[in-house]
């Protein structure tokens, strides 16, 4: 395409983008769309000014951030007491924010919309706007992992218990903080050696075995909330990849799942994208 950012883009210029993204992504896409819906966490205007701020922005500079871990618990690190075991409100200002960090508990029991607060609140400065990813940008990942990455299609749309944690497969644990649940997120353990293959949660980054690109846990270990739209109008919100008390093979990096805006459990969490403005 041949588009001045320095002027206004049009809305035909927004749809070419689009278009183009979900051209070049298109293996690991499906019917579901990012488009707004009552619950996200957003309102219709603001859904559609922050999709078109990030087509621009990966029109513009080529790319786009995300979190290197998923989206973790402030402190949690050293203070398993932080660990969320139910579902609170989640209120910006009041709640722990959220980090993405090596070893931190993940951040669960959020509904997508309060995921989409915390994400929207790990913005560094004006310079940059970070949100949850929409599902474009989660397709574009599994093809830079394809590309870049050294997986195949079948890895990331069929089978990802290679590169992932889900509970087929056993992994070598490399942080030497990390830490493990066996009930769900009750209680939090020290976890050394290997995990074995069965369904334990582990903390971000545990094991060097789901490090691809420098990207960790996007296969297994915990869903993650997107913005996309799925195709239930009873149940809106989109989360995608896997999940540890499943196998690689039912939960592929790519695949999707849907449920209510007021639903929330142990093993979904999310992680933040982060574009220039």
């Amino acid at each position: 395409l041949a588009i001045d950012t320095t002027k206004e883009l049009t809305e035909q210029n927004y749809e070419d983008i689009k278009n183009k993204l979900i051209s070049y992504a298109t293996t690991y896409r499906s019917s579901w769309t990012d488009e707004w819906y009552n619950g996200c966490g957003m309102t219709s205007d603001e859904y559609k000014a922050a999709y078109q701020k990030m087509l621009k922005s990966i029109y513009t500079y080529g790319g786009f951030w995300i979190g290197r871990y998923e989206a973790g618990i402030e402190d949690s690190i050293e203070n398993v007491s932080k660990a969320r075991t139910s579902h609170t409100d989640i209120i910006i200002g009041t709640s722990p924010k959220a980090i993405s960090q090596k070893d931190a508990i993940p951040y669960n029991y959020v509904y997508c919309s309060e995921a989409q607060a915390l994400a929207k609140e790990m913005t560094p400065n004006s310079n940059y706007t970070s949100s949850l990813m929409f599902g474009i940008q989660w397709d574009l990942v599994c093809k830079y992992l394809e590309v870049k990455g050294g997986l195949s299609v079948a890895d990331i749309n069929s089978n990802s218990t290679s590169w992932g944690n889900y509970s087929n497969v056993g992994r070598t644990i490399s942080s030497n903080k990390a830490k493990q649940t066996t009930n769900n997120g009750s209680t939090w353990t020290t976890i050394t050696g290997t995990k074995p293959a069965s369904s334990v949660l582990l903390t971000a980054g545990a094991s060097e075995e789901t490090n691809k690109m420098n990207i960790y846990d996007f296969a297994g270990n915990e869903w993650e909330w997107t913005l996309e739209k799925t195709s239930n109008s009873s149940l809106p919100c989109a989360y995608r990849g896997g999940r540890y008390s499943g196998t690689g093979s039912s939960y592929p990096a790519s695949g999707r799942n849907d449920d209510s805006t007021t639903y929330s459990i142990y093993n979904i969490s999310f992680r933040p994208a982060l574009y220039a403005n």
